[in-house]
């Protein structure tokens, strides 16, 4: 019984993977791109013809299986390393290419093979750029969340400057979530350390407007409802005019130039003061 195309395609595929995927490294290499060009070419090698075999899989199927998987794990771990999707795809296009040159050239008399080839390779092909999009998007979506909570985390420090005294360093703006989660910080320090004044350093904000000024004076006065003494400290002409401009009222909240006032008023408070030695 004569082989059907489809087998022909498969076994012909099979025999030539070996080939196929020295020639397909070359033309990524050829191409230089970026995160290819450090890529030793054993290691390269190794892992085009794991994408080569799970094309070959998926020849075999109904639906593309193995490839769109390699390709959603391919995702993941590019995303992570900052390669971009069009470096990702160049390089499974320069794959696909050598294969349909390969049939054209030793089918030309016998299309049925080629055709059989072409037709597995667009489905092959589209399912697996949308497991990797998708995979993409998701791993990179999870990397911001990260580095945004990191960021988060860094920029609502609370430190003890001195027994009784904690300092709180503000950098950029403070939008809602930052002051919510500043204002809980702030509080749990407090508390935690049985401070009696805050200073809160805005000597890296450098512009304040009128709903920033607003959540910097309710965490001051969230600070005042545990019974510690809030100051605003390296408060700059924008500042001021951001507080008065929003008719914000600072009652008992002490407001200071720089971060060394801060805390020679702090130590006065608490009855202490700084002396040269």
């Amino acid at each position: 019984m004569e082989p059907t195309a489809a087998q022909r395609a498969i076994e012909y595929y099979r025999r030539r993977l070996d080939e196929l995927v020295i020639e397909s490294c070359e033309r990524v290499r050829a191409a230089d791109l970026p995160f290819y060009r450090a890529f030793p070419l054993d290691a390269m090698r190794a892992s085009v013809k794991r994408v080569f075999e799970a094309v070959a899989a998926d020849l075999e199927s109904d639906a593309p299986r193995a490839y769109p998987a390699i390709l959603s794990a391919l995702g993941v771990q590019r995303a992570s390393m900052g390669v971009s999707v069009t470096e990702i795809t160049a390089g499974m296009h320069f794959g696909f290419e050598v294969v349909s040159e390969a049939f054209s050239a030793d089918f030309a008399a016998d299309p049925e093979p080629l055709l059989f080839w072409e037709r597995k390779r667009g489905k092959i092909a589209y399912a697996g750029v949308a497991a990797l999009a998708d995979a993409y998007l998701i791993a990179r979506e999870k990397l911001i969340r990260s580095q945004a909570d990191e960021i988060l985390a860094l920029s609502t420090q609370v430190l003890p400057l001195y027994p009784g005294v904690l300092v709180c360093p503000l950098i950029g703006r403070l939008d809602h979530e930052r002051a919510q989660a500043m204002t809980a910080a702030v509080l749990a320090a407090v508390v935690r350390h049985g401070s009696r004044v805050v200073v809160l350093d805005l000597s890296g904000v450098p512009v304040v407007d009128a709903e920033m000024a607003g959540h910097l004076v309710g965490a001051a006065r969230a600070v005042g409802l545990l019974g510690a003494r809030p100051l605003l400290v390296g408060l700059g002409p924008s500042v001021a005019r951001a507080i008065v401009g929003g008719g914000l009222d600072l009652g008992r909240i002490a407001t200071l130039a720089d971060l060394a006032g801060g805390l020679a008023h702090a130590l006065a408070l608490l009855g202490k003061q700084i002396v040269d030695a």
